[in-house]
């Protein structure tokens, strides 16, 4: 009772923090409201948060289904063959293996019905077509003689099968299906469907849907659905890790928030490009986070994958990932640094590549998502334009940052340069960690078509776990670089109070000398100010010469 009572507790306290947070954020907003002149822009990460929270309870449904494969007129394979359609992943749960409630296969509402007219009433009785799910072991089709899978007569009289003309698996005499892990169901043609036949689970793994026609018919269709349920819900065991995943990244990138927000709040300095660069990323953490996991719940919940979240969180990462990398080129190459803004030909390039990591990630996502139902090698050529993509802006960004670091040194920029030595260091120990990973993941995909299959549990560590943690990593080692204090912030302009907007520039929109000497002062550690003062003496002086 204490363990069931202990696991409630523990499902209902991820959304008891998120609805929490959210609501302690959104009134924070609304308390701070006057003070910031009736903006609402800074509102929005909590907006978001509540939205998906009400999403969520909104999407919640009265009754569990589960992790579902429908049949919708589907065709019937023809006779004495047989299809693979679909793995189910199944946790092992020993506790609740004893409790039919807990982890079943449920085959609800199967019917077939024949094509071209003719009278359902002509193949009543016809029992050769089954739906099956069996599990998938390191022995591959260990029970399943791909050779011969139909029961013939002598199977009959050995004991080894009931009827004739049905799926024959490999089994002693005395067993049945259940005993090998297999669940067979006849499909029967009617014009009603059958009641639903639920059968209790007992040991977790892979297991394979197979539609399979041991009997002479063709030309018919199926229509129903399986469902298979796994004690803890409804998700796929490749999936159901990355509720908790996304669930601790959430609170760590809110608290990356909180202690950024409270960083501004205690110097009163202006901040520098990187910094605001660096607080859109942690934002846009949160929001991605907060979308995989209203996602993996909702799907845990009713036991489908809701398109509209999933494009909306793949989204959230892309642009995430996109908006990193780019900061990290444009910082390599000065931009902010030592260069008020950067060559029109250098930010169409980066434009170009901007675009091409929004198109490329978004592929490589959607092939993730289909990994297991995807050979391995369309896998790994939807997966190689992003990798090579992503090794090129690196590639080109270290080049930057040694030509960075050498004019650092001549300018004797101790502090910037002692800055960019660890950002570098950073960088290399992540490539090189995101490499191995990357091996790793192209050799399971291998390895899942040569008899190791028990990859899948790990799946979700390759595919989210490292990277979101690589991800997570650089960007904390960034924040301590670039937190705001002393050495990384610009002094306030001369005669402008805390609660005066000053007059700002932007590097990237300098168009002319006057704005460009503003923003150089900038860059170099000068108040706008001075800026503005040094630029107009030297016009005065150029005039009386």
């Amino acid at each position: 009772a204490w363990s069931k009572l202990s696991q409630g507790l523990l499902k209902r306290r991820c959304v008891g923090l998120c609805v929490s947070g959210a609501a302690g954020n959104l009134f924070d907003c609304i308390l701070a409201f006057p003070a910031r002149g009736g903006d609402w822009s800074f509102c929005s990460m909590p907006v978001c948060l509540v939205a998906a929270v009400v999403a969520t309870a909104l999407l919640q449904p009265k009754a569990v289904a589960g992790e579902t494969f429908s049949f919708d007129n589907f065709p019937a394979p023809a006779g004495r063959t047989l299809q693979t359609l679909h793995a189910f992943y199944l946790l092992f749960d020993e506790e609740a293996s004893h409790n039919a409630d807990q982890q079943f296969v449920e085959f609800s509402g199967l019917v077939a019905r024949p094509t071209g007219g003719v009278n359902v009433e002509a193949f009543r009785g016809y029992e050769g077509l089954q739906v099956s799910i069996i599990r998938h072991t390191d022995k591959k089709w260990s029970l399943l003689d791909l050779h011969r899978f139909c029961s013939v007569q002598s199977d009959l009289k050995l004991g080894l099968a009931d009827k004739v003309d049905q799926l024959f698996l490999q089994k002693l005499a005395n067993e049945t299906f259940q005993d090998v892990d297999a669940f067979v169901h006849v499909v029967d043609f009617s014009e009603s469907p059958k009641k639903r036949v639920k059968m209790p689970i007992v040991r977790g793994g892979m297991y394979v849907l197979i539609l399979s026609n041991c009997g002479t018919l063709s030309d018919a269709t199926v229509s129903g659905s399986i469902t298979v349920k796994n004690s803890y819900g409804l998700l796929p065991g490749t999936e159901y890790r990355k509720l908790f995943l996304y669930g601790l990244l959430l609170v760590v990138y809110a608290r990356l928030v909180v202690t950024w927000r409270s960083l501004y709040s205690s110097v009163e300095m202006k901040t520098i490009m990187i910094q605001k660069r660096l607080a859109n990323i942690m934002y846009f953490g949160v929001v991605e986070c907060c979308l995989w996991s209203v996602f993996y719940l909702v799907w845990n919940i009713i036991g489908t994958r809701l398109q509209t979240l999933y494009v909306l969180a793949s989204f959230m990462t892309v642009a995430k990932a996109t908006l990193s990398y780019v900061l990290i080129l444009v910082v390599s190459l000065g931009w902010g640094v030592t260069e008020p803004c950067l060559d029109p030909a250098v930010k169409k390039k980066i434009r170009v590549l901007r675009l091409a990591y929004v198109v490329f990630g978004f592929v490589h996502d959607a092939v993730i998502g289909q990994a297991h139902s995807l050979s391995t090698t369309f896998a790994v050529l939807c997966s190689l334009p992003l990798s090579l993509l992503s090794i090129y802006m690196f590639s080109w960004a270290s080049t930057a940052q040694s030509q960075l670091m050498d004019t650092l040194k001549e300018q004797r920029e101790v502090w910037k340069l002692e800055q960019f030595r660890h950002f570098r260091k950073v960088l290399i120990l992540a490539i090189v960690l995101a490499a191995v990973a990357q091996i790793f993941h192209v050799l399971s995909m291998v390895l899942r078509f040569k008899g190791t299959w028990d990859t899948w549990k790990y799946q979700w560590l390759i595919t989210d776990g490292v990277p979101q943690s690589l991800f997570l990593f650089v960007l904390i080692a960034m924040q301590r670089l670039w937190k705001p204090n002393q050495h990384n912030q610009l002094p306030a302009a001369d005669g402008v109070s805390e609660r005066t907007p000053a007059i700002q520039v932007s590097p990237s929109t300098a168009e002319n000398d006057d704005d460009h000497e503003i923003a150089w002062a900038a860059v170099k550690g000068a108040s706008v100010g001075e800026g503005i003062a040094r630029r107009r003496g030297e016009v005065i002086g150029a005039q009386f010469t």
